[in-house]
């Protein structure tokens, strides 16, 4: 199984400089090759016969990159240090976990008291409200 999808081009066995007429002439031996399925060489060549869409597919095409003169001298600034490794931190402590203990999981989650007793449970202390968590409270007079 290929990496890639193939190119059109591939598909038919054609160049890029290729025109409607090799196109319709690359249809016959690609099919006979058996290297594609037919469905496949019908959309190549279809998509190539579309000057819109080929144009599209040769736009998008990957070049391959142009040779770089001095390539050393360039990169010798980058190469002279060695890389540094940092070292990834280690997993965190046991102090930086919030704990839950399940007697406190249960006191917070417990069934309603029946009737007749206090309506709403006690609430926990560590949820116990204070001025830190309230706005500023205008009352009228």
């Amino acid at each position: 199984m290929p990496l890639h999808e193939p190119s059109p081009y591939e598909v038919l066995g054609i160049p890029l400089t290729a025109g409607v007429r090799e196109i319709n002439l690359a249809v016959g031996p690609a099919m006979r090759a058996g290297r594609h399925s037919r469905q496949q060489i019908q959309e190549a060549a279809a998509l190539l016969r579309n000057p819109d869409r080929r144009l599209e597919l040769d736009v998008q095409q990957q070049l391959p990159p142009d040779p770089v003169e001095g390539v050393a001298e360039l990169l010798a600034p980058a190469l002279a240090e060695p890389l540094l490794v940092v070292e990834p931190p280690g997993p965190p402590s046991a102090e930086q976990f919030l704990v839950l203990h399940r007697a406190e999981l249960a006191a917070d989650f417990a069934d309603p008291a029946p009737a007749g007793a206090d309506p709403e449970p006690p609430v926990p202390e560590r949820f116990a409200v204070d001025l830190s968590v309230l706005p500023p409270i205008e009352i009228p007079e």
